[in-house]
């Protein structure tokens, strides 16, 4: 008996690890793990204010190993971006550890970090693309906080020998799980941000 309640016991762990092992990356909060800060090398910090009414909201992005041209630097062993909204009444974060460093690195552009006051309450995009070996793939995350939720979404897109890219995703399906009106404004985040290839480096 002692042994079949073992056995369960160890069922359940198994099963509850597998759920955060799963769970965790897919919500892009899962903790980096101290053998790779040793690689580590610099970091991009960014600091937005947001005002909406009477409540002012304070962004702060920092990525950890971003892309760097001017030291030739793409890829490596790990790309990390964590992005916190404050305010005197709530305060949440977001951190994503890139599971693919070695082909790409986070790349931050300060002017594409946006906000939108949507029925009463302020919306924070966070986007973000990757530097790499390029080909025609490409890819947009998004980092979002509204209405103390948050999201993380990453939409591809195809870029054509013409320089031109479009967006290659169902984004009614990527999108799903928004509000709709903030669908809307990550959408045409998307369609204004995002349409040539520089745009994406």
């Amino acid at each position: 008996m002692m042994s079949y309640l073992f056995t369960i016991q160890k069922m359940k762990n198994l099963v509850t690890s597998l759920i955060l092992f799963f769970f965790i990356p897919v919500c892009g909060q899962k903790s980096v793990h101290d053998s790779l800060k040793v690689y580590y090398q610099d970091s991009l910090m960014i600091s937005k204010n947001f005002k909406s009414g009477n409540i002012s909201d304070h962004l702060t992005v920092k990525v950890i190993n971003p892309c760097n041209s001017e030291k030739e630097r793409f890829d490596g062993a790990v790309t990390i971006i964590s992005a916190t909204v404050k305010n005197k009444k709530y305060s949440d974060s977001m951190v994503y550890n890139y599971p693919y460093a070695q082909s790409g690195l986070i790349n931050l552009k300060a002017n594409n970090i946006s906000n939108y006051t949507i029925d009463k309450h302020q919306a924070v995009l966070v986007p973000f693309t990757y530097c790499g070996n390029w080909d025609n793939d490409r890819k947009v995350s998004y980092m979002i906080f509204y209405n103390h939720k948050k999201y993380l979404h990453h939409i591809k897109y195809y870029c054509g020998e013409d320089e031109k890219c479009k967006i290659n995703d169902n984004l009614n399906v990527t999108l799903k799980d928004l509000p709709s009106k903030l669908r809307l404004k990550v959408i045409k985040d998307l369609e204004t941000k995002y349409n040539k290839s520089n745009d994406f480096y």
